[in-house]
């Protein structure tokens, strides 16, 4: 169940927020009642080389990006190839969930047993100027609403997400990337990045395979080992002066 009355029992968030969140807070009627959402670039994310995703965007996502269990979008740190020089997302590439539900998202409340919708204060797309307004009287705006719908969505996949993970790692079927791609200024090289491993895939016993197939985990190990062919496409989209600084190495 979700709640966004004001709500001071959420713990206050750790140090360790999740990526790009600077200040997340309970959203609150009273409060917020004036505030408004204006997207209008993606520059929050422009500092990130890898960025989460939910095995539902595993099909979607490899036509882009290296599949790591996370989508890779950089070859070095605080680098996202994707994020133009305007601040938008480049070349129609598919927008990752974790990208798109910003600046909302979903804190446990644990006292109560749910979890309630909030948003990063400190979010540049925030303000009472211009944009979708978050509430509407005193109900939700349809803006609010359907990101309440989402960022829920996204939380179940996530669960999802990780029974996949842990199956994997039941039969031993990750494995740590290594190699090398070949720069203009030298090669970049890659470490401490998990793949699946396709040898272990191969010699996986057939009521397994059979009993992922059902849960439709055979076709997100076939995307996953699809979307290694993309890391030529990250070199390939890097620009000639990172290239040349390029020297060092690519981690998870």
């Amino acid at each position: 169940m979700s709640d966004i009355e004001a709500n001071h029992n959420v713990p206050e968030p750790s140090p360790n927020l999740p990526m790009f969140y600077r200040k997340p807070r309970p959203m609150d009627r009273a409060r917020d009642k004036d505030l408004k959402i204006a997207r209008t670039t993606f520059r929050f994310a422009e500092k990130t080389n890898a960025i989460p995703i939910v095995i539902d965007e595993f099909p979607m996502a490899s036509a882009y990006y290296p599949i790591v269990f996370a989508a890779v979008v950089g070859l070095v740190n605080d680098s996202n190839l994707f994020v133009d020089g305007e601040g938008q997302w480049v070349d129609r590439a598919y927008l990752p969930g974790y990208v798109r539900r910003y600046p909302f998202i979903l804190m446990d409340d644990p006292a109560h047993k749910q979890f309630v919708l909030c948003i990063d204060e400190e979010s540049d797309m925030l303000g009472t100027e211009r944009g979708d307004a978050l509430f509407d009287g005193d109900e939700l705006s349809d803006v609010t609403s359907s990101m309440m719908e989402f960022c829920a969505a996204l939380r179940q996949q996530g669960d999802a997400t990780n029974e996949f993970v842990s199956a994997l790692m039941e039969f031993g079927m990750l494995t740590e990337m290594s190699g090398a791609i070949e720069l203009p200024g030298g090669n970049l090289q890659l470490g401490g990045l998990l793949i699946i491993d396709s040898k272990k895939f191969d010699q996986l016993p057939n009521k397994t395979f059979l009993k992922w197939r059902e849960k439709g985990w055979i076709g997100l190990i076939y995307a996953q080992l699809f979307s290694l062919h993309r890391w030529q496409n990250l070199g390939a989209m890097t620009a000639p002066e990172v290239r040349r600084e390029a020297g060092g190495t690519a981690t998870g």
